[in-house]
């Protein structure tokens, strides 16, 4: 399966995309040690300090548009459980966080083509040598166990993604959502959004969250979450 090896790149989700254009198939990839220009959820800029693990992922899903809101929870799963056997607990943050404890040890930006052809492109930072110095909240796999072999860890999680897509593709939602539900570290927690608080309590069929406060239960769909300490 296709996989483009990079030691340096502007974005993995650009050379991603630009692979998907020319018609590259469901499952192809660039990874890279480091990205220039990273991005993050709504055009923010993404830390990418060499040595760390940059890896994007086309993907051609043929589950309904409207289960693909579940996909940045899905490479989070599979990047978790990629850690587990090196004995690294790695939890998912609603929506798109891969966090060990309080820290953050990456995070997910998915960005999607709706057209004859649809595709995805799941990109997927992890801080594995270091982790960014402008970053305060953030952690790096080397300050917790051995450092990994890079390439072999982007084939587990890139893997471990297209697995959860075929489930999502063959089961819908139900498939996966309670692989989602047991690996988001965000669930049973008091949570903050806008100028609202609340415990968060499932994820639903379409990704959204659901919290409950002031004895209602609301659905977040997009937006920034924070686990209150």
């Amino acid at each position: 399966m296709l996989l483009v090896e990079k030691e340096e790149t502007q974005s993995t989700n650009d050379d991603a995309r630009a692979l998907a254009l020319g018609g590259a198939p469901h499952g192809a990839a660039v990874l890279a040690a480091r990205q220039r220009s990273g991005r993050g959820r709504d055009g923010r800029s993404f830390a990418s300090p060499a040595g760390g693990l940059y890896l994007s992922v086309v993907l051609r899903p043929r589950a309904p548009v409207a289960t693909w809101r579940l996909l940045p929870l899905l490479a989070g799963v599979a990047t978790a459980s990629a850690l587990r056997p090196s004995g690294v607990p790695a939890e998912v943050k609603w929506p798109n966080d891969v966090m060990l404890g309080a820290k953050k040890l990456g995070g997910i930006l998915v960005e999607s083509r709706l057209d004859a052809r649809p595709f995805a492109i799941v990109g997927i930072g992890l801080n594995v040598a270091r982790a960014p110095e402008a970053v305060p909240e953030a952690t790096a796999l080397a300050a917790h166990a051995r450092a990994p072999d890079v390439r072999a860890l982007a084939e587990a999680v890139r893997a471990g993604l297209l697995a959860r897509v075929a489930r999502l593709d063959e089961g819908g939602a139900r498939a996966v959502l309670p692989e989602v539900r047991a690996y988001c570290g965000t669930l049973g927690r008091r949570v903050v959004w806008e100028k609202m608080e609340g415990v968060a309590l499932d994820v639903d069929e379409d990704g959204a969250l659901l919290v409950e406060t002031l004895g209602q239960k609301r659905r977040i769909v997009v937006g920034d979450v924070r686990v209150a300490q």
